[in-house]
This record gives C-alpha cells, structure tokens and sequence, in this order.
C-alpha cells in the first residue's frame, strides 16, 4: 500500500494472536526517563490521543547501543491521521511499533514518555500493555508473516483474538471475523477463511490484515506501509499504474473505516507522495530525528528542511504523482500566438 486514508478508516485489531505474542511488551523501565525535552505536566498531555515527548530508542543491550530514534516529540489528536516519513533507518518504523507497544528486541525504550489516551506504555506491564491491543490501539504490518502464521488458516488466527479479547463463543467470533472480512472487501470470505496466508494474492492479504486489526474496534490505527521506496519517471508506466490501482482501492477502503468510525490513525510511509495526499499532518524524519512537521500544507507549499525537499522532489517525480501535490504544467502560449494575432486581425473591420 502506498496512498493512504484521505478521510478515514476504522475497524478494530486484536492483537495475541498467532505470531501476534512474539513481540513481547516494553521494557520494564519504571517511571519515564527524561529526554531531550522535557516533559509537560500540564492538562495539555491528557487531551491529545497519542502525545509523545523526548523518545528515545536504541537497538540492544549494551550502553553503547546504536540509537534509533532520539528526541521524539509529537502528538496525534482523536480523529486525526499522522504521517510519518522516512526511509530505512530514518526511525519512523521504531517510533510507530514503540506506539503500538510492538517493539521486538533488541529494541528498546530507554527515555521519553508515551501518552495513549491518558495511559503512561513506556514501562507498562505486559497483561496491561495486552488489554490496550485491539481494543484501543492496533497495527497493520508491512510484513504479514510478522502477524500470520504461515501454516495456519486465516479464519482461525482472525477468531481467536475475538474469543480472547470480546468473550465471544466459537460461532459468535467466526460470525464476526466473516463480517469483519466482508467489510474489508475481502472477496468471498467463507472460502478465503480457510485459505492458508501464502494461498491469498498480495492485494487479498493486505485487505485481511486490515479487519484483523479492526477487529476489537481500537480508537487508533497504525499503519506500516513501509513497502518500495518511490520510484522515479524511469519506472515502468504499466507497474506503476497497477501498482496506483491497488494503492487506490486501499486508501478507499481506510476512509471508508475511518469514516464509518472515526479513527486516528498514524501512517509510517517511505513515500512523502502518498503521506501528503492522505495525512492531515505529516512529519520528516531523518536518522532518527523529526527534521520538520506540519500540515500537508506547509509541507508542500513551503518545506523548510533539505531531506522534506530531497523527498518532496522524488514524488514529484514519479508516474503516480497524487493530485495537489505536482506543480501545474506551464502554460505555454507561445506557439498560439501567431494564431491570435492573425484571429485579432481578421476580426478587424
């Protein structure tokens, strides 16, 4: 998927299920540490969905761990969708799972404050971190194989969550998971249920993942969309257009959701394109710093950092360019112009 959610998404996650438990839970790092900001403790914090102040993330154990994200501030209101931009080793994939309390080790929080709704993840404990998954916050991978067992039916890894998360019977979860199918635009979900997930075509699986992670009716959707970085005019005119049609019946079905249920959402993309053309705000980042944040707007009108420019200019650059984000062409009016000066002067009496 690369274009995104214009007006929304909605539908629930439930996340513990089949490879769901391998990612474990955050740290137990006590109170939060301070960051490169400080931290308010004002009633500003407890308003916002998501507000996230001096972050830090490094890879391993050791003191000397590499950092992967430092000094991550920023903030997601209800109903709101956030961009996050960057490419491989940027951190805005760390910053997003540590969100979504999935990160995998080594990975780690070691400074810095996370706010969902209220609620402090950054030292939370595992059974609490697991009742906030699904129901109030939920990820969609860019790597089905990090959420589905390769050799287990799709219809039973999207029921167990409900059973575990909802309370439902057997026949009240496959009842939902069906529906939950349906409203993802799965086609025939009956049969796609007992399909293993490498029987299913990429665009089908992207669809399941979704109603997997709206299954619980979370408050806030992640999305990693984290798939081929943009490409340029050079890229083949069919793939790109193939590519365009699938990303557009998945942005239709995120707006659809987010409309139906007012959704937040936070959008990890390699592509400023895609992000812009479906992010209410958007934020640069670039070896695991924000380099610049604001609304799509300001971003495209007025990009103040090298690295949004650098980006900005490689998906102006592409085949599939969104709408509002490419420049109009020139009006080139010079080769008419003979022709409007002899039609002024046949007009002539």
């Amino acid at each position: 998927m690369k274009a995104f959610l214009p007006t929304g998404d909605a539908f629930g996650d439930a996340f513990g299920d089949a490879f769901g438990d391998a990612f474990g839970s955050f740290p137990d790092a006590g109170s939060p540490a301070e960051g490169d900001e400080p931290v308010p403790s004002d009633g500003f914090r407890a308003t916002a969905l998501v507000d996230v102040r001096g972050l830090q993330i490094v890879r391993g154990p050791r003191t000397d761990a590499s950092i992967l994200a430092t000094g991550i501030s920023l903030s997601l209101a209800h109903g709101e969708v956030l961009g996050l931009v960057g490419d491989v080793g940027s951190g805005a994939t760390e910053i997003a799972r540590a969100i979504a309390g999935r990160l995998s080790a080594p990975d780690r929080i070691v400074a810095g404050s996370i706010l969902l709704d209220g609620t402090e993840l950054v030292g939370i404990k595992g059974r609490a971190l697991e009742r906030l998954r699904g129901t109030t916050m939920a990820l969609v991978p860019a790597d089905a194989t990090t959420r589905l067992a390769p050799h287990r039916a799709i219809g039973r890894q999207l029921t167990r969550p409900l059973r575990r998360t909802l309370g439902l019977s057997r026949a009240a979860a496959t009842r939902r998971m069906l529906e939950n199918l349906d409203r993802a635009r799965v086609e025939d979900p009956r049969h796609a249920s007992t399909l293993l997930p490498g029987q299913l075509p990429r665009l089908t699986l992207h669809r399941v993942l979704i109603a997997d992670a709206v299954a619980c009716g979370p408050g806030l959707l992640i999305v990693d969309d984290r798939g081929a970085a943009p490409g340029t005019a050079a890229d083949a005119a069919g793939q790109a257009a193939e590519d365009a049609a699938a990303d557009a019946t998945i942005a239709a079905l995120y707006r659809g959701l987010r409309q139906e249920r007012a959704l937040a959402m936070i959008v990890v993309s390699r592509n400023l394109g895609d992000a812009v053309a479906g992010c209410d705000r958007v934020a640069v980042l670039d070896a695991g710093r924000i380099v610049e944040q604001g609304s799509r707007a300001e971003i495209v009108s007025a990009p103040q950092h090298p690295r949004t420019r650098q980006l900005l200019a490689t998906a102006r650059a592409h085949p599939a360019c969104p709408p509002g984000l490419c420049p109009p062409a020139p009006l080139i009016l010079l080769p008419l112009l003979p022709l409007l000066i002899l039609g002024e002067k046949s007009a002539e009496p």
